[in-house]
């Protein structure tokens, strides 16, 4: 009997305005929201749902492609390889509100936000006054999944800086201009005191520095302005020391210790070299040439959608930032539009299996796919609450007979079938392979495909050890975990590989 040991939570919030939302459906049958002319806009890369001005959609698409193209130039194609992109593009801040992510029972202070799922990745914004700002905001948020693979290990205040840095993308035929001077940012610094460099790499997610509008400014503009002096300063030691800083942070050290350590250099040192630059006040943008001329159209295709996918797609959003009751009222909304499309089903299937239900999960989903879902991640997730209803109580998985397993082991691949990018359908259906043991090497296999694909994830790493030791090759399941012994490694991942480093010590003593 195996144990499952990866589920795939998102951070569940306090839904601050179910209430509101349903007494608005009860009262008017139809949201306001819901009642314009929503229409999305599809790209080579991007799906952007809107109900703002076409101009403006088609503008922000066009220079979504062209970030996106400037980047894969600059750090080759596997850099911007991902999930579909989803972009939620409200008119308006007002109209945004409702659908951000909540920071103490309030929506959290941001002109927009980007959020990264395995099947999905979500960028929320608002068209403001100017749609200079609309794009800045997207272009910030587009960085932090392009920096995708740092994101473990990286201090918040490098991850915010180097988007700032980003957010200033500009292109003209051949050339790429980021890092110029950002006014509201020096403005601060030059206002109010900066935060201790200890106090400024100590932010988290979770700090009022980070979501507070009365400290959240500061903390933006100083990790904009120390990223801006470590990467385009005239100093060329801190140039090149700037490399180093990662491989530091990959090898355990905390993030104080590896700036340190990287720079050579106290942290008092550093302010003080950070002040002199503010006054100095020269600010040199980073300049780069590429071979493709960034000028060049895109295509673009637009349609209009009805009132149930706009449900859906509102619905979709909510759940991914852990509203889930607002949600779960946006997909009823959308099941008493259209009762015989694939979509509310969908929603409330991802919705119950969210909540840990798989056999609600199961019904819902079922029910999409007989009504022609062809949503690859309906099927991976079909399949995953499908097989989670065959374990125990403490979530343990043991051989299924035939006919089962087909069912589950097709829903897999025709999840990877319709989405060769997936990581967790092959992690999935390299575990479940693994259980089944009929083909080890194929567990194996799948796997590593999916460590791949998503080297982030970090808990694959725990399966694929897992089917190694099956295998009895304790070496290379010992090799295949080493990583996950580092101190920056989520503490639960960290204590479960030394588990298992013990147990294949206890199970082969000579090694």
């Amino acid at each position: 009997m195996l144990h499952r040991m990866i589920r795939y939570p998102l951070t569940v919030f306090v839904a601050l305005f179910g209430l509101a939302v349903a007494t608005a459906f009860g009262q008017t049958r139809i949201d306001p929201l819901v009642q314009r002319h929503w229409f999305e806009t599809r790209t080579a890369h991007f799906n952007i749902y809107s109900c703002a001005a076409t101009q403006d959609v088609f503008k922000l698409s066009a220079r979504l492609e062209q970030f996106r193209d400037a980047y894969s130039l600059l750090a080759g194609a596997q850099a911007v390889t991902s999930p579909p992109i989803m972009v939620m593009a409200f008119p308006d801040v007002e109209a945004m509100q409702p659908f951000l992510p909540l920071y103490q029972g309030k929506p959290a202070n941001l002109a927009g936000f980007f959020r990264r799922d395995s099947d999905e990745n979500l960028i929320v914004l608002a068209f403001s006054g100017t749609n200079s700002t609309a794009l800045d905001v997207i272009f910030h948020e587009y960085t932090h999944l392009l920096l995708r693979h740092n994101d473990l290990i990286w201090p918040l205040w490098l991850k915010e800086g180097m988007a700032e840095i980003y957010s200033t993308f500009e292109a003209t035929g051949h050339e790429v201009r980021v890092g110029k001077p950002i006014s509201h940012h020096l403005r601060i610094l030059r206002e109010e005191p900066p935060l201790p460099l200890a106090e400024l790499f100590a932010v988290s997610h979770d700090s009022p520095h980070y979501n507070e509008r009365e400290h959240q400014g500061m903390f933006y503009a100083e990790s904009w302005l120390l990223t801006h002096y470590l990467m385009q300063s005239d100093n060329p030691a801190r140039k090149a020391q700037f490399t180093r800083l990662t491989v530091l942070l990959r090898q355990g050290q905390t993030p104080e210790q590896a700036f340190t350590n990287a720079f050579r250099t106290s942290l008092p040192v550093m302010q003080n070299e950070l002040r002199r630059y503010l006054e100095r006040g020269q600010f040199t943008p980073v300049d780069m040439v590429v071979k493709a001329d960034l000028s060049a159209p895109r295509a673009l295709t637009t349609r209009g959608i009805a009132p149930a996918e706009t449900c859906f797609q509102l619905g979709n959003e909510l759940l991914r930032i852990g509203q889930l009751d607002t949600a779960e009222v946006y997909f009823l909304q959308a099941k008493k539009f259209a009762p015989t499309n694939p979509l509310p089903y969908e929603g409330l299937g991802l919705l119950a299996a969210e909540r840990e239900k798989p056999a609600e999960a199961v019904l819902q989903l079922r029910e999409s796919l007989q009504r022609g879902s062809g949503s690859f991640h309906v099927h991976y997730t079909y399949a995953k609450e499908r097989y989670h209803l065959t374990a125990d109580a403490q979530d343990r998985y043991t051989h299924l007979d035939k006919e089962a397993a087909a069912e589950i082991q097709n829903e897999i691949q025709k999840s990877i079938s319709l989405m060769p990018s997936f990581g967790p359908a092959y992690e999935l259906l390299g575990f479940f392979e693994m259980v089944q043991g009929d083909n080890l090497a194929e567990a194996e296999s799948h796997l590593q495909k999916a460590i791949q694909l998503e080297p982030e994830n970090q808990s694959y790493l725990l399966t694929l050890a897992q089917a190694q030791i099956i295998a009895q090759d304790g070496a290379a399941a010992r090799q295949t975990l080493a990583p996950l012994r580092a101190t920056h490694i989520d503490a639960k991942l960290r204590a479960r590989a030394e588990e298992m480093i013990q147990e294949i010590g206890r199970q082969n003593p000579a090694h």
